[in-house]
């Protein structure tokens, strides 16, 4: 648990909008292994000893577990059998993520050009309400006459 929190550390020191976008995120999943791991240390142990009556049932009992150790037999035996091939393998995964890497931009999130404009008047601080409201209907009218793309 504390592997996955330090991974979202660099989350947090993200700027401007990819740090808007993604800390919501990287601290709702810090809180939650936090609190999942209080729970584990606190609550579960208390809860086993209360609700686990009884003969605990052996791994070798569940066939799932038994199908996942047999799978897993066989395929260690087979890498451990071709350990060149394996890491030769891996190798050449590895270089062919290096061509998609290099055509992934730089930028996040590129510039969008959706034919939005944004219009942000500013008047003196001394101006009144009632004129800066005149002044607002006068741009929408302006603004309203071009025509939409």
């Amino acid at each position: 648990m504390l592997i996955i929190t330090v991974s979202f550390l660099p989350i947090f020191v993200l700027g401007e909008q990819s740090g808007r976008l993604f800390k919501p995120l990287a601290y709702t999943k810090t809180f939650a292994i936090a609190a999942g791991a209080i729970l584990g240390i606190t609550i579960v142990p208390v809860l086993m000893a209360y609700l686990i009556r009884g003969r605990i049932p052996r791994e070798e009992s569940n066939p799932v577990n038994r199908f996942s150790d047999r799978l897993y037999d066989y395929s260690f035996r087979r890498v451990m059998r071709h350990p060149k091939t394996v890491l030769l393998v891996v190798l050449l995964l590895g270089i062919s993520a290096i061509y998609p890497m290099k055509k992934i931009g730089s930028e996040f999130m590129p510039p969008l050009d959706e034919g939005d404009l944004l219009y942000m008047p500013t008047t003196d601080p001394s101006v009144s309400v009632t004129k800066a409201k005149e002044l607002l209907q006068q741009t929408d009218k302006l603004i309203k006459t071009f025509p939409r793309s």
